[in-house]
């Protein structure tokens, strides 16, 4: 559990609590693989893929599996989607088999790639869930789902052409000073509660950082302080010369 949970955990009476301190990052560079819930697949925004072949997936497979026998993987990494933090769950009645196709998605560099629990449409049929028959879909039909608080990449640069919102820049001062959206306000994150006064208040503010990370913990700081405020979950890059490039991490 994470820091924060185990002083949690103590503060309910736990004594022996430990912390694993590389967290999910540490423990998917060890070469292990996380496990998705039937429930969460059953409800999630993903792309679910069965790696069984054909005609197992014919008798019976989880509704909106896509249909990628574990061998034809490798040659189908352009049915992906762009977006390299789409969830993407693997099910298979063969471990080795779905713990490899982790390893692959996670070579094309996704960074949430879990599977589901282990026998994948035995373990949901223990939940009562349906299973459809027939063949399952060929093709990854994947469209991102904004998280609250989000701005799309459209919506902002529409909004930033068009002057009609204000950009704080929660970068550090030198990553600023290296290039930066064109008006951008820079008030880095470490200063951001003792300069709110440094805000305008005439019109929507949306905060940003190199990765959105940053930018997300900027938001939620704003957001409870009142501001009518959004933030941008994506890859930056800007130059000194006003250009800039954004993409779909």
């Amino acid at each position: 559990m994470s820091p924060k949970s185990a002083g949690l955990a103590k503060k309910w009476g736990y004594e022996n609590v430990k912390v694993y301190v590389q967290g999910v990052p540490g423990w998917n560079k060890s070469g292990q693989y996380l496990v998705s819930t039937p429930d969460y697949v059953r409800t999630a925004n993903i792309v679910l893929v069965d790696l069984r072949a054909p005609a197992t997936v014919t008798a019976g497979h989880i509704p909106r599996a896509v249909g990628i026998p574990a061998e034809n993987l490798e040659a189908a990494k352009d049915q992906f989607p762009e977006s390299l933090t789409a969830p993407i769950v693997f099910y298979s009645d063969n471990i080795e088999e779905a713990k490899k196709a982790v390893q692959i998605a996670r070579g094309w560099r996704y960074k949430n790639v879990t599977l589901l629990e282990f026998p994948g449409v035995m373990a949901w049929k223990e939940k009562g869930y349906d299973v459809n028959t027939g063949p399952a879909a060929e093709e990854i039909v994947y469209v991102r789902k904004l998280e609250p608080g989000q701005i799309s990449i459209p919506d902002f640069e529409a909004a930033l052409k068009s002057k009609a919102i204000t950009v704080i820049d929660v970068r550090g001062p030198s990553e600023y000073a290296a290039g930066h959206f064109p008006g951008a306000i820079n008030i880095s994150l470490d200063e951001l509660p003792t300069r709110l006064s440094e805000i305008p208040g005439n019109k929507f503010v949306v905060v940003h950082c190199r990765t959105g990370v940053r930018g997300e913990m900027a938001y939620l700081l704003l957001k409870e302080k009142g501001y009518d405020v959004k933030y941008l979950k994506a890859g930056c890059q800007c130059k000194s010369d006003g250009t800039y490039m954004i993409w779909e991490m």
